[in-house]
């Protein structure tokens, strides 16, 4: 059972570096390599780790596998200038953590990020302070919707029902 535990640590990194990172993105308009190559590798690790412990090598399998989506969506994205590669590594990350738990997280994290993001957005339109070119630093709001569907309860459930 000790081992599942190991599958959390990811998630506590990258809740560890979520201020660090959000300042960083809203000051730069950046995330540092180091920092998400850091979680890349630590995702990777963690749950590499648990699955040789546990024998969960499909929940491995689909971990790597939403991350290497992530990183290919998100490369052409980037190339098209519409996300950051800062963001798509951060994205990369998340998602292989997330999607060895359940591939729902992926999707409920992603949704809640970019509903978050595009909400704040039209707050700032509306109000005038931003403008329909304005770049906003997206890593906050993906870092928010990370937080909020890995700590909430419905994660545990939905956890839970992966882990039995």
């Amino acid at each position: 059972m000790f081992a599942g535990y190991l599958s959390l640590v990811p998630i506590v990194l990258i809740a560890a570096l979520a201020i660090p990172l959000s300042i960083t993105d809203v000051r730069e308009h950046r995330l540092p390599n180091k920092h998400t190559y850091f979680l890349i590798s630590t995702s990777i690790a963690g749950t590499l780790l648990t699955s040789l412990l546990e024998a969960l090598w499909e929940d491995f399998a689909v971990g790597i596998a939403l991350g290497v989506v992530t990183a290919v969506i998100g490369f052409l994205l980037a190339r098209f200038g519409t996300i950051g590669m800062g963001d798509v590594k951060l994205l990369t990350a998340m998602h292989v953590c997330l999607g060895w738990h359940s591939p729902a997280l992926v999707l409920f994290s992603l949704s809640l990020s970019l509903a978050l993001a595009s909400s704040a957005s039209l707050v700032g339109l509306v109000m005038g302070k931003l403008n329909p070119r304005t770049l906003i630093p997206l890593g906050p709001y993906l870092l928010i919707g990370f937080l909020v569907v890995s700590y909430s309860p419905v994660s545990a459930v939905i956890t839970g029902e992966a882990w039995s």
